[in-house]
């Protein structure tokens, strides 16, 4: 019994402690009903289209939606009902309508599809009452939002007004206007008493308004209507002005996203260039899209200026080690000649010395032991071996000549790249000729490759020659006005690392 009870115990703690993150998390509940195919009233357009955009738009800012298109009485009881049920202890609550609406005798009433308007017994009982809207709504916790697209033309004036003369009633335009309550924000297409336009678009001017400012990020509620009073009113040439009625403790946002200065405030230090980019097209125009393209370009032109140095390092790298092989290759090559010259040259030597001294030799010495002559192969021979020590002399002086041109037009790439970088030219790499190009042997206009246009890149003279392997170009003959002084030099870099924050301050103050 103890086991049974501890297991029943643990799975209910468990439970509870499942449920903690559904309970924690901000519950918003929203009602959006569009009527538009009256049967004993003039249709509307455009209020379907209405309830639909604004459902979507809710949708997307986290609300749970009970939605319903051309209701009749019947129907619009049932969405508030079940609506009624889901607003239970949440944290905001939403009811739109788009449709026909009147009031009568001071009080608002929305008509279903079906209604037939001919008395007051008929506006009691084939209406809904705006204020069981409000009650339903009453059932959250927190802030209820109350939006009408309903301030039409009443179409049921003539019917009613037929009465009045024996009946003690009042009809009148548009809405009446609503008795404040506490956690309320009501919303109304044109101002109490008046007449909305419906539009000649896809939506009225005021729901278009609506769910285009509902789309932007950080706008307090009240901000956000008054963008949408502002829209309306331009839209419609100052004929149909929003009215707000808000009685809040505090803020509250329907769009919570992050806005663009929350994000460029998390962006500005970021290296990704990719999600840069992802803010100006997210961005357009936002007050930090200069910024963010400012930072952009920056970012580019040092992975550019990291790029292409890499691959200079690489590449003279390798070209670096071959030639290194043939310069050991070539002095080993004459140390060798070297030392068989050396070698031809002390044989000879030894060969002499066994000869007998002068003072030794006999006065006359018989023929057959006079000094053999030298002969002919081995002057040959010597004189081969001086050639060929000659020779590799040359090729290792060859070797030496050309290295030393390798690290000339190293110097000159890496000058080319900083002069690109600095100019703010495009990051395309012209193309390089696989060896190093002289002066003498540059090709002709008619042997170079053309650069397609989406290649070419913008360079000045200097760097054109440099890359071309043209070295610098001839000094101008008069200074130029505004030549930099001669203990100057070009900060552009500098500035452009220590935007970066990779040090370039100190560098800065070198720079005039």
């Amino acid at each position: 019994m103890n086991i049974a009870f501890k297991l029943c115990a643990l799975a209910a703690l468990l439970l509870q402690t499942l449920a903690l993150p559904a309970l924690a998390q901000d519950r918003r509940v929203a009602l959006v009903i569009g009527n538009s195919t009256y049967k004993n009233a003039p249709a509307l357009p455009n209020t379907v289209n209405d309830a639909r955009d604004t459902a979507e738009a809710l949708r997307k800012l986290g609300f749970e939606v009970v939605d319903g298109l051309d209701l009749d009485k019947r129907g619009m009881d049932q969405a508030l009902a079940r609506f009624a049920r889901l607003a239970q202890d949440a944290d905001a609550v939403m009811f739109y309508y788009a449709g026909h609406g009147f009031q009568f005798n001071g009080e608002n009433f929305l008509v279903p599809l079906e209604a037939r308007i001919d008395d007051e017994v008929s506006v009691q009982y084939e209406t809904l009452k705006l204020s069981e809207v409000i009650t339903a709504l009453g059932f959250a916790k927190g802030v209820k939002i109350m939006v009408l697209d309903a301030c039409r033309n009443n179409p049921f004036v003539a019917q009613l007004s037929k009465k009045q003369a024996t009946r003690g009633f009042s009809v009148g335009s548009g809405l009446a206007p609503i008795a404040r309550a506490q956690g309320m924000v009501t919303a109304y297409a044109t101002q109490a008493n008046d007449v909305a336009a419906d539009g000649a678009g896809r939506n009225s001017p005021f729901t278009a308004a609506l769910v285009q400012e509902m789309r932007q990020p950080g706008l307090e509620i009240a901000t956000m209507f008054r963008r949408v009073q502002k829209a309306v009113y331009d839209a419609t040439g100052g004929r149909q002005t929003p009215e707000l009625s808000l009685s809040l403790l505090g803020d509250f946002y329907l769009n919570r996203e992050e806005t663009d200065a929350d994000i460029w405030k998390r962006l500005r230090s970021s290296d990704n260039a990719a999600e840069i980019k992802a803010f100006i097209q997210r961005f357009p125009a936002s007050f930090f899209a200069v910024d963010a393209k400012t930072r952009l370009d920056l970012l580019e032109r040092r992975n550019f200026a990291t790029s292409e140095r890499a691959k200079l390092e690489s590449e003279f790298a390798a070209r670096e080690k071959a030639l290194l092989e043939r310069v050991q290759q070539a002095e080993k090559s004459r140390q060798q000649a070297a030392t068989d010259l050396a070698g031809r040259d002390a044989g000879k030597t030894d060969a002499e010395r066994s000869l007998p001294r002068p003072a030794d030799r006999p006065t006359q010495a018989p023929a057959s032991a006079s000094v053999p002559a030298a002969k002919p192969s081995d002057a040959g021979e010597r004189e081969r071996l001086a050639k060929e020590l000659a020779r590799r002399e040359q090729e290792l002086a060859s070797l030496e000549a050309e290295k030393a041109r390798l690290s000339q037009e190293r110097q000159d790439r890496e000058k080319a790249v900083a002069a690109r970088i600095s100019a703010g030219a495009a990051v395309k790499e012209l193309p390089v000729p696989e060896k190093p190009l002289l002066p003498s042997a540059r090709p002709t206009q008619q042997e170079a490759r053309p650069v397609p246009p989406q290649e070419r890149t913008v360079l000045d003279r200097r760097s054109m020659d440099v890359l071309l392997g043209g070295g610098e170009p001839p000094a101008p003959a008069r200074a130029s006005k505004n030549r930099r002084p001669s203990g100057a030099r070009d900060c552009t870099e500098d500035l452009m690392r220590a935007q970066l924050g990779d040090g370039g301050g100190n560098a800065l103050k070198g720079c005039r």
